[in-house]
């Protein structure tokens, strides 16, 4: 009996450390800016006032600050990730453990969300101008390509009903591509998804500009590249679900050999800062190379293309084949197809929807202005199945 009563103590005081000793070191601890684990910028204790208590938003932004802040807590999320391997658990926060060592994030088909957006693509397609085209390629997802990697018990959409909805629901003013049987022909002989990211690589990436090109009737430019490799590049699968076994992966960098670019931040509002190599000509920020070297050695290496996302961009590369301007509306799988768009296009505005707002200029008079005489979108399927940005393009 008197040892039963130790045990049970034991466990007392054990479950009081825990719960203490997070609060204590919670307490020390500095608070954390910016998660290199979870790539995002974490919330700071909220402005306390009256009305901010009165209206909830406090207490919203209170119970943010609590988790964010966490004493341990990329280390906890790692043990919760061994602990689910442990016991056979396939699917952790919406991304399923692959074989081979791919993450694989799931995909649940929004058909509201992908008819609402087509229908804004179709008015933007149908209100421009009759000489200006308009292309659309759509990037198949790892889940879709590298499906026999799934596990045996998954409840995973086919992407391929979903990318055929999307091609029948759009305006005969868009010509359309999703290379997802090329992919899939291709994937058993060179790696075109990450292990722990949700892009394709760079070879997906060149894939896809091939397939968009060939729907478009043009040619694909020869050019010769230097290869710069980033190792040890852990996505943002992985940090939904850290693992210390999980397979790391390399970022290529392909830069054209005898062509200088020079990107314009013309709106730099994004997900990252403008890269530390710019400098300002008429109050823009400008740099020479596609590349951010300062993000070359972090976690989050994919954000190396142009250093991320912003609002409007503008590059011009003196090595194209063709003298054209061209406009691309984009999702972050379009970064890393930027080198192959330089050896194509002398003078490239690229804008992402994500970051417009009511004082952005439109694109319909963008257009209008630069004389651009060619459109292109890039959007992975998931993309298009889930946000809800479109609603700026006009």
């Amino acid at each position: 009996m008197k040892v039963k009563k130790i045990k049970n103590y034991i466990v007392i005081c054990l479950f009081l450390v825990f719960v203490f000793g997070f609060c204590f070191f919670g307490i020390l601890q500095k608070d954390r800016d910016f998660s290199e684990m979870e790539n995002r910028t974490l919330q700071k204790f909220p402005e306390v006032s009256y009305e901010r208590i009165k209206n909830g938003e406090f207490t919203k932004e209170f119970e943010t600050y609590m988790s964010d802040q966490v004493f341990l807590k990329d280390e906890l999320v790692s043990v919760k990730t061994v602990s689910d391997l442990a016991f056979l658990k396939s699917r952790q926060n919406d991304v399923y453990f692959g074989s081979d060592g791919f993450y694989l994030k799931d995909f649940s088909e929004n058909d509201e969300q992908i008819d609402k957006n087509v229908g804004y693509i179709n008015t933007f397609a149908d209100k421009l101008p009759k000489d200006v085209s308009v292309s659309f390629l759509l990037a198949p997802n790892a889940v879709s390509v590298l499906e026999d990697k799934l596990p045996l018990i998954n409840d995973t959409d086919d992407q391929a009903e979903a990318a055929k909805r999307i091609e029948n629901s759009l305006s005969d003013r868009v010509r359309f591509v999703c290379p997802l049987d090329e992919f899939k022909e291709r994937s058993d002989k060179d790696e075109l998804y990450y292990h722990t990211d949700h892009h394709w690589t760079t070879k997906g990436a060149e894939l896809g500009f091939d397939a968009l090109m060939k729907r478009m009737g043009e040619s694909v430019p020869e050019a010769d590249f230097t290869i710069e490799k980033l190792p040890d590049f852990y996505g943002t699968m992985y940090s939904q679900a850290p693992y210390a076994l999980a397979q790391s992966d390399t970022v290529l960098l392909p830069s054209q050999i005898g062509s200088e670019i020079t990107v314009s931040y013309e709106e730099p509002q994004g997900d990252h800062t403008a890269p530390m190599a710019c400098t300002e000509t008429e109050g823009v920020l400008t740099k020479r190379g596609l590349f951010a070297d300062e993000l070359k050695t972090v976690k989050d290496k994919y954000a190396t293309f142009m250093g991320g996302n912003f609002t409007r961009l503008r590059i011009s590369s003196d090595g194209a084949a063709e003298d054209e301007r061209v406009l691309i509306v984009k999702d972050s799988y379009c970064n890393s197809m930027m080198p192959y768009f330089c050896t194509k296009y002398k003078d490239i505005t690229v804008c992402d929807l994500r970051y417009f707002g009511m004082n952005t200029q439109p694109l319909s008079q963008l257009i209008e202005e630069r004389g651009i005489k060619k459109v292109i979108l890039v959007y992975n399927i998931d993309f298009i199945n889930s946000d809800n940005s479109f609603v700026w393009m006009e």
